[in-house]
């Protein structure tokens, strides 16, 4: 009997873990802004982030239903696709070709791209895939002759020093229109003490993994480039007038099990709050 009911602990507890590694949920957000113009009221991006090559059950058939039941108007990825210890961008690849069909893919990378020392490659193959992957780079998107900005910056570990990246944040947002909303694309969320520097009114980030365990009443355990007990693992941010919504992610690199801290879908819809409208 009691050797029943070890067998029954542990299979009990491998569905549970199972559960907490793989059942992905949606977390939705509603952020408004005056600056958001009448144009861009509802329009809804879905954000992934740190997918580390993980391998989906059923090809990754339940994350691409659950990302086209949302009828995103964008996508934006927010680094770590691959993962540098089990490279697979094949795996990778494929998913996004699914990802392509729903809604524009909007890419930045992560530190797991440039130590996998093959982001060349990939870069060409995601371009190839018309993955709209921004280095440093900014895009306007219109409607009905109203912008919305989209901005991207390459992970830290891509360039030379802090002050290389801060050089590269300056110039991203240098002559920026004041009256459109600018959402940001950056894989780290430590760096919002420089985001919040520039006309920047909502960052996208991920890196943390949800803080891989999350301790009830406390919050994540523990945070790549944070430590022990993080400020920013998941969720929602505002320092000054920047926003900032961080994902937990969908994949493991190092510790492979995550506890209270499913995978993530994140889903934004933008609202206008100007009274005028």
């Amino acid at each position: 009997m009691k050797l029943l009911w070890i067998i029954i602990l542990i299979i009990t507890l491998s569905v549970f873990l199972y559960y907490q590694n793989n059942n992905i949920m949606v977390t939705s957000y509603k952020v408004d802004s005056k600056d958001i113009s009448k144009a861009f009221s509802g329009y809804k991006i879905v954000h992934l982030s740190d997918i580390h090559n993980k391998k989906f059950h059923e090809n990754g058939e339940n994350l691409i239903k659950k990302i086209y039941k949302e009828e995103p108007d964008l996508i934006a990825i927010t680094g770590d696709l691959i993962d540098k210890r089990r490279y697979n961008e094949t795996l990778s690849l494929n998913l996004l070709k699914k990802f392509i069909e729903i809604a524009p893919i909007y890419y930045v990378t992560g530190n797991h791209e440039f130590y996998s020392g093959k982001f060349k490659g990939l870069e060409k193959k995601l371009k190839e895939l018309n993955v709209k992957v921004l280095r440093n780079e900014r895009v306007e998107i219109t409607r009905d002759n109203k912008g919305l900005n989209i901005l991207g910056i390459d992970d830290y570990t891509f360039f030379n020093n802090m002050i290389e990246y801060n050089d590269n944040l300056s110039k991203l947002t240098k002559g920026l229109e004041d009256k459109n909303f600018t959402v940001l694309l950056s894989h780290r969320p430590e760096k919002i003490s420089k985001y919040k520097q520039y006309p920047i009114d909502l960052v996208l980030s991920g890196h943390s993994h949800g803080g891989q365990i999350k301790l009830p009443f406390i919050g994540g355990l523990v945070a790549p480039d944070q430590g022990i007990l993080p400020k920013y693992y998941s969720g929602l941010y505002k320092e000054d007038k920047t926003k900032m919504i961080v994902n937990r992610g969908l994949g493991n690199s190092l510790f492979p099990q995550r506890l209270f801290n499913r995978p993530e879908i994140v889903v934004i819809t933008l609202k206008n709050n100007d009274k005028k409208y």
